[in-house]
């Protein structure tokens, strides 16, 4: 093994790395927005998966959990919990699909509908004033690289 430490210039291309800048926004965004929907008792992962149940129910008459995970880009464990989270706050139910014990049909309450549209309120704002100084071309950056991701 070798005990020399890094070179300073190595140490610098890494702490000035995309990934390392984008993964150092990320841990910034979500302190922010996470203090922000706090007097919501909700994390900003609750309002992503709370919000996409909401796109994905306009968009057709049932909504399930993997369609959740796969669109939110949450695997599946995760997207869960986090519903199983969003269930014991009474924002929406989860119906077992007979002959399936995996699926499970989720379905917004009347509680979750008005959570996410003060929750939409507030992570509005929040965007506008963290990215608003940006160019348009970061955002379009961003989308981008996501289309890559599988």
């Amino acid at each position: 093994m070798n005990n020399t430490l890094p070179s300073e210039d190595l140490i610098d291309i890494v702490q000035n790395a995309p990934g390392f800048l984008l993964w150092q926004i990320e841990m910034c965004w979500q302190r922010i927005i996470n203090k922000a929907l706090q007097k919501l008792d909700l994390t900003y992962t609750q309002f992503i998966v709370l919000s996409t149940c909401w796109e994905l129910a306009k968009n057709n008459k049932s909504v399930y959990q993997h369609q959740v995970a796969k669109h939110s880009k949450i695997d599946r464990m995760m997207t869960s919990r986090i519903l199983s989270s969003l269930e014991k706050k009474e924002y929406l139910t989860r119906l077992k699909i007979d002959g399936d014990a995996r699926a499970k049909r989720v379905i917004l309450t009347a509680k979750g509908d008005k959570v996410l549209n003060l929750s939409l309120k507030i992570v509005s704002e929040v965007e506008t004033d963290f990215f608003a100084p940006h160019d348009k071309g970061f955002t379009q950056s961003m989308s981008r690289i996501l289309s890559a991701c599988k």
